[in-house]
């Protein structure tokens, strides 16, 4: 349901600009969830807020969302903490299965995709080297780590492909070569960095996580039949 307009001052993560932004439409959310502890049922109250604003200089959107809960109060206003997200443009990767340092290097260059192209390819590359630090691939330079990810299976054939390729726009990035760093490549750059993210962090954990619920029913099942 849209309610009564309120304009923000706000960073525009498409062009750069920090203006004052006109909210075209927002939607409210209110809620209550049931915790039960050792001490009994606790009560949370929470509220999520979603706005659209519309950029006075490039005429982009922006979508933000707000929301705070009865736990997380400040105690001189008493008032909810709240906190901010920028849904749209893309900024975050909210995924704790991800390095903390792997995750700040990528959402640094998602910021500045719509700013900057170049400075997001390079970015992009430097993300590679912290996940290639975390997996402590061996070699003098990117290059010859990507490849012994690739030699010990870290990286199958198609992802160490797409890896190369980063690694190769985000030299010519670096090195200031005459590379056209159109919407479309980089477009193309944060999708394959996603994908390796996903193979390289995000999927193992989910099968493990399975592989782990999986084995605790099977032990249950088991202890079951015993019985």
């Amino acid at each position: 349901m849209t309610q009564e307009s309120n304009n923000h001052v706000l960073k525009c993560h498409h062009c750069g600009n920090k203006t004052l932004m006109k909210e075209l439409t927002n939607h409210r959310e209110d809620g209550i969830e049931n915790v039960y502890v050792a001490g009994g049922r606790i009560e949370i109250r929470f509220f999520n807020v979603w706005s659209l604003y519309l950029c006075p200089v490039c005429e982009n959107e922006t979508l933000i969302k707000r929301g705070g809960n009865s736990e997380d109060v400040d105690m001189e206003t008493m008032s909810f903490n709240i906190v901010e997200t920028v849904i749209y443009p893309q900024m975050t990767i909210s995924n704790d299965s991800i390095p903390k340092k792997v995750r700040n290097s990528f959402e640094a260059a998602l910021r500045i995709k719509n700013i900057e192209g170049t400075l997001c390819a390079i970015g992009i590359r430097r993300t590679l080297e912290m996940m290639c630090k975390d997996k402590n691939a061996s070699g003098k330079d990117l290059f010859r780590k990507l490849q012994s990810l690739a030699n010990n299976g870290t990286l199958p054939p198609i992802i160490n492909d797409m890896a190369t390729l980063l690694r190769v726009l985000g030299n010519e990035a670096a090195h200031g070569n005459d590379v056209e760093f159109t919407d479309d490549v980089i477009d193309s750059m944060i999708n394959f960095t996603h994908a390796i993210l996903d193979y390289v962090y995000i999927l193992p954990d989910k099968l493990s996580n399975i592989q782990d619920h999986l084995g605790k029913k099977v032990k249950n099942e088991v202890t079951d039949a015993i019985r």
